[in-house]
């Protein structure tokens, strides 16, 4: 089974990232980009805030150029986490992620293969 690959771009931030969907959790693939800090307003002690910090301070996000990259393959529980790590701030990653291949959001993609199966 081929594995899809997502990607989210945030050109106002010179950010981009890919992702696949193994196992159910949303994998953020080695070498993405994403904010270094967390930039949400009124948000900057939520999960997802913490949850960055977490992943700079062990590693995994390494500073470079006022950005990070991941160093290794992060999974996430859902595409928002993931999304919302990316950004530095809360984001709907149903929206935020598309299919490489085709600019579908996740949101379409899942939709239409629930459909399929269905």
């Amino acid at each position: 089974m081929v594995k899809l690959l997502f990607e989210l771009h945030t050109p106002r931030h010179g950010i981009h990232a890919t992702a696949r969907l193994e196992g159910g959790e949303f994998v953020v693939q080695a070498g993405s980009q994403s904010r270094g800090t967390w930039a949400g307003k009124g948000t900057g002690h939520t999960s997802y805030s913490k949850l960055l910090a977490e992943l700079v301070t062990t590693g995994v996000l390494s500073s470079q150029n006022g950005r990070c990259l991941f160093t290794e393959n992060y999974a996430f529980k859902s595409p928002s986490a993931a999304a919302a790590v990316v950004n530095g701030r809360p984001a709907n990653g149903t929206i935020e992620w598309k299919l490489q291949a085709t600019g579908q959001t996740y949101k379409e993609w899942e939709a239409e293969n629930l459909n399929q199966e269905g």
